[in-house]
């Protein structure tokens, strides 16, 4: 099958966000110059030990980001995404998008006047950004901080010493500047990794859930547990989410799957696992790979084959733009990639499964946030969704704080968490929990459980309450105060689909064994990288049945329809009673039993409503349809 590779240029490979800037007092040397504060800069945390000032010869390369015209840009994402607002749905193309609240040409200019004033040297201009070079002195001169230098895990990293700072006659122009902080984030794929299919022995890997009870291990709870299916099959997930009998297949629908590195046999590797299961392979010109200049390829699957192949299982007819991160460092790589989805308008969805940084924390450097904010309220102008996933790791608490990820946690981003889906006889739906579970493995002799029931803390979806972004109005009235705390603030997930990687789903990749030899193999997806980009093939599937029709960011339309028949209310497995939901599966040749549902245990809380572990819950029929009749 033709695979279509499309080479793009690296724009910087960031975006702008909304944000005000702070007068900070005139300073008299000679004549009055009044600087302007630049916020979130200068405020993000380094790892490691101030080893002094930087070399003021050592080459500095900065991004200042254009402002445009950044508050009126966000009262019209509002609008158009609001179901109640008569904007809604009227979005623009990227050039009327750029017309009416990007930069002018005299915003530009002023800027570049400035820049190559402070001595440094203008490398490229774009509708988002001025890129400037120049030393560390020349830098301290235009951005008014000094750099230092860090030694962090063996590597020497500069970042200002302060807040940056810019000429108060070129404040409105300028939203925020990166590349003064280069300190490497944490940007992660949320992956549980795809483990061999072939490597687990002693199960008996039933069809469906339910059709084999595990009375050979010993009782769980007083009750066999269920061995769990070596994987699910792309059939068995459109039965369970109602998209069965439906006719629907995403066709015309552009889904842009957000990859790390270029696997080069992602379509092959798609188009056998398709072929394997009866489903139908990507036709010539349904995958488009999009990869920057400098990206490593490999022939080895991962990350980009299981989203591929998750989104295609739910929307086999949908088209794929497999869009590469250029190289990069501070979180700016999928930034980069979602530059280009917007500026070119890729697509119609975009999935991602990656962590840029955890909030708060020593990750992220707040000027980078700044550019994100703007990139995602410039895709909900243009009707363009996006869904990132939230994270496999639970309510992540470091030194006492709870975290959660980012971009998932943005306001303009429908984070995705997980769930355990039990799809019975016939793909019928079953049940559905919690994906926080924890683990125990059967005793060398067979007899017990070790440790005992319900075991050590496994995997488990991201959520947990944001510290930097306030409660977004959509979440009012649906997201209690329990949660979302005194001063209500971001919380997330947003909605969840299957995740469990215990059963997982089917996918065909390409694996480099220990002899450096590549060969096609069976395995298990899971995580909410794989919760994504099914809830994206899903979307794609109610854009088709709209004729097309965007629903461009989700959020306000998502919960506007909380405490319907739209959404599976995820059950609760309490641990220690005769109904505990145990399932049996084998890790790395041992027998393990899972215990889904253990929120506390992963610092996340189950409520009947909205909780932090699914959100509003999984997607139905009824949500499908209702998007149909909104159209």
């Amino acid at each position: 099958m033709r695979k279509t590779r499309r080479h793009y240029p690296v724009l910087g490979c960031l975006a702008l966000a909304a944000s005000l800037v702070t007068a900070l007092p005139a300073q008299a040397t000679g004549q009055v110059r009044v600087r302007v504060a630049v916020p979130g800069t200068g405020s993000g945390q380094v790892a490691g030990a101030d080893t002094g000032p930087t070399d003021p010869a050592e080459p500095i390369t900065a991004q200042v980001f254009l402002a445009g015209n950044a508050t009126d840009l966000a009262a019209y994402a509002r609008g158009v995404s609001d179901p109640a607002n008569p904007a809604y749905g009227h979005y623009l193309t990227p050039d009327q998008e750029r017309a009416r609240f990007g930069p002018t040409f005299q915003q530009t200019a002023t800027v570049t006047t400035w820049l190559r004033a402070a001595g440094l040297s203008v490398i490229s201009t774009t509708s988002h950004a001025v890129t400037v070079r120049g030393t560390a002195a020349e830098a301290t001169t235009a951005f008014g901080t000094r750099l230092e230098n860090h030694r962090a895990n063996g590597t020497v990293v500069h970042a200002p010493a302060g807040a940056v700072t810019v000429p108060a006659a070129v404040a409105p122009d300028v939203l925020t500047v990166t590349g003064l902080n280069t300190a490497p984030s944490s940007t992660s794929s949320t992956e549980t990794a795809p483990t061999s299919a072939a490597g687990t022995p002693g199960n008996p890997c039933p069809a469906y859930y339910g059709q084999a009870p595990a009375t050979d291990l010993p009782l769980t709870y007083g009750h066999p547990a269920q061995w769990a299916p070596c994987g699910y099959v792309p059939r068995q997930l459109r039965g369970a989410y109602g998209i069965a009998g439906t006719g629907l297949t995403g066709k015309g629908v552009t889904i842009a799957i957000i990859g790390a590195g270029d696997d080069d046999n992602a379509l092959a590797d798609a188009n056998r696992n398709s072929a394997e299961h009866g489903e139908p392979s990507f036709a010539p010109g349904q995958f488009t790979s999009y990869v920057p200049a400098g990206v490593k390829h490999s022939p080895s699957g991962g990350e980009g084959t299981l989203d591929i192949e998750g989104a295609h299982s739910m929307a086999p007819g949908a088209n794929i733009a497999y869009v590469i991160c250029p190289p990069s460092s501070n979180g700016q790589g999928v930034l980069g990639a979602m530059t280009q989805i917007v500026d070119r308008h890729l697509a119609d969805i975009v999935s991602g499964s990656a962590i840029v940084g955890l909030l708060p924390g020593t990750s992220l450097d707040s000027s980078t946030i700044a550019a994100y904010e703007q990139v995602f309220l410039q895709a909900a102008v243009e009707g363009i969704s996006v869904i990132f996933a939230a994270g496999d790791s639970g309510g992540d608490l470091y030194d006492g704080v709870l975290h959660v990820g980012y971009p998932a946690s943005s306001p303009w981003v429908t984070a995705v968490g997980g769930t355990t889906l039990a799809i019975g006889d016939q793909d019928r739906y079953l049940w559905e929990t919690d994906w926080a579970e924890d683990k125990t493995t059967l005793s060398e002799d067979g007899t017990s459980w070790s440790p005992s029931l319900p075991g050590y803390q496994g995997k488990a979806s991201g959520g947990g309450v944001s510290t930097v972004f306030p409660q977004p109005s959509y979440q009012r009235g649906v997201v209690s105060s329990a949660l979302a705390g005194p001063t209500p603030m971001r919380t997330i997930p947003d909605v969840a689909a299957f995740a469990d990687y215990t059963i997982g789903l089917q996918i065909g990749m390409t694996e480099v064994d220990k002899q450096g030899n590549y060969t096609y193999v069976h395995a298990l997806g899971g995580g909410t990288s794989l919760a994504t980009p099914l809830f994206a093939g899903f979307e794609a599937l109610a854009v088709q049945e709209r004729h097309g029709a965007p629903l461009g960011f989700l959020n306000p339309a998502l919960y506007h329809r909380y405490g319907s028949a739209d959404f599976h209310h995820i059950l609760a497995n309490p641990a220690g009673t005769a109904d505990t939901i145990t399932i049996a599966g084998v890790s790395f040749g041992q027998i393990q039993v899972e215990t889904p549902g253990q929120d506390a245990d992963s610092n996340l809380t189950y409520a009947p409503g909205y909780d932090t572990v699914t959100g509003l819950g999984s997607p139905t029929r009824a949500l499908l349809d209702s998007f149909r009749s909104s159209r």
